[in-house]
């Protein structure tokens, strides 16, 4: 065993991740890999990518050993690449926090909108706002949620417009008369507590069993380090607290996580469904 691990010892690994509107998330990332440098004897070096996409490219490439990717990252990688890497690992939210990731469709209240049936009747009478093209649930989440109304592709309903951000939905729906907008649920909770929220604009629906995106590592990497790197994120969160909580701190998803847990490609199975054959919809999040 002493060759490999030596040889592990040379062996660089790269860590990456990807960067959210303006923040590359290097500050919870390398705090983490830091620890599993100290812990395990092996280089681990944190890069983050400057989108999804190019997260994705990189994985493919073989530029990075591991990544904690975001779920429709992850769903486009498998489904062009299968197999290419594997999921680890990702994070325990207890059974209280379902809706952490969840995605909202919400109108404001001068529509008359109340749920998303009533949409499919109403063409070209409103703007829809989503976050940005590459956002699990301020983009992909209320295109499903229409997919599932039979609105296949908004463009051909609302204006659709990218605000750039979860919150700047949340806040500008509240004064867009003919709004309809697309976020996450969490940054909802958010605006409530400063903003009149819910005098201003109702919730017309959500989808929130969505698994969190996963730590994947690639398939050539040898199962010894494989392993130890499992073990040491699982056991993070009791060794390392504020580790695991700096690190969780770069997701808005993940701040009120307990834990990282293992977790298997099957645990994305409900959500894929989700797509069904809708291409449009893949190629949403490719």
């Amino acid at each position: 065993g002493y060759i490999i691990h030596s040889y592990a010892q040379e062996k660089k690994l790269v860590f990456a991740t990807y960067t959210y509107s303006t923040n590359n998330r290097l500050q919870n990332l390398k705090p983490l890999t830091d620890h599993l440098s100290q812990q395990t004897g092996y280089t681990i070096v944190a890069v983050s990518y400057p989108t999804v996409q190019a997260l994705v490219s990189a994985i493919v490439n073989d530029s990075v050993d591991f990544a904690m990717m975001n779920t429709s990252g992850y769903l486009t990688l498998q489904r062009n690449n299968p197999g290419i890497a594997t999921p680890l690992v990702n994070l325990d939210m207890g059974n209280t926090l379902t809706t952490n990731y969840a995605g909202c469709l919400i109108a404001n209240k001068q529509t008359g909108i109340t749920n998303t049936r009533q949409l499919v009747n109403d063409k070209n009478k409103f703007t829809l706002s989503l976050v940005n093209p590459s956002s699990t649930s301020g983009n992909l989440v209320p295109r499903l949620l229409l997919n599932d109304n039979k609105i296949a592709k908004p463009e051909n309903y609302f204006t659709v417009s990218y605000l750039g951000s979860h919150r700047k939905v949340a806040e500008d729906i509240m004064n867009i008369p003919d709004g309809i907008g697309g976020c996450g649920c969490a940054e909802i909770d958010s605006v409530r507590k400063y903003a009149p929220f819910d005098s201003k604009v109702t919730v017309i629906d959500s989808f929130n069993n969505i698994p969190l995106g996963p730590v994947v590592y690639k398939k050539r990497l040898d199962k010894k380090t494989v392993q130890t790197i499992a073990t040491e994120l699982q056991q993070l969160h009791t060794k390392a607290p504020e580790v695991f909580t700096n690190f969780c701190a770069g997701w808005t998803e993940f701040k009120q996580a307990r834990s990282f847990k293992s977790v298997t490609d099957k645990a994305y199975d409900p959500f894929r469904k989700m797509f069904g054959n809708n291409t449009q919809l893949w190629q949403l999040i490719e």
